[in-house]
């Protein structure tokens, strides 16, 4: 399915490209990659992801280190426990580790619903960034970098998407 998308890119790009000499369509590329790691949009994301979820991520780091701690001694001493205590200390770490996995799954959900909106309305203010620039600079395509097989260097418009983003 891949191999098929990617065919149909790169057929769509070819005609594109092949009809842009003819017809005078002007082509530009964007390294979305590059975006991603140097938008400063990106950078205050994940700071506030960060201080959203930081108070969790320790609280779940906290109960994993106390559950290893019980684990371990369990190990230590289950020989010379007696039997009802070692049963309690067992049940407990059982009680205990569906808690933890629960307190990671849900902070897994929540942080991934919170990546995906902040992430979503980061590429609604990429794509009016792009537009705006390509409508000043005459363009009439903009295609990711990663979607092409070859691009010359002049086409690759990323340091001023990169500029109008830390503007806007």
């Amino acid at each position: 399915m891949k191999n098929i998308c990617l065919l149909s890119l790169v057929s769509l790009v070819m005609v594109l490209t092949t009809n842009a000499y003819a017809e005078g369509v002007k082509l530009a590329v964007v390294d979305m990659q590059a975006v991603l790691q140097k938008a400063p949009q990106i950078a205050k994301i994940n700071d506030s992801l960060t201080k959203q979820f930081k108070s969790r991520q320790d609280k779940i780091i906290q109960e994993q280190h106390n559950l290893q701690t019980e684990a371990q001694n369990l190990e230590k001493n289950a020989a010379v426990m007696k039997t009802e205590e070692r049963t309690k200390l067992e049940n407990k770490i059982m009680t205990d580790r569906n808690n933890v996995q629960s307190m990671v799954a849900s902070f897994q959900k929540d942080l991934s619903k919170q990546q995906s909106d902040s992430l979503h309305g980061f590429s609604q203010q990429l794509d009016s960034v792009v537009s705006k620039l390509a409508g000043q600079m005459g363009i009439d395509l903009v295609i990711q970098k990663g979607s092409t097989l070859y691009a010359k260097d002049d086409l690759n418009i990323t340091s001023q998407v990169l500029d109008a983003l830390k503007k806007a």
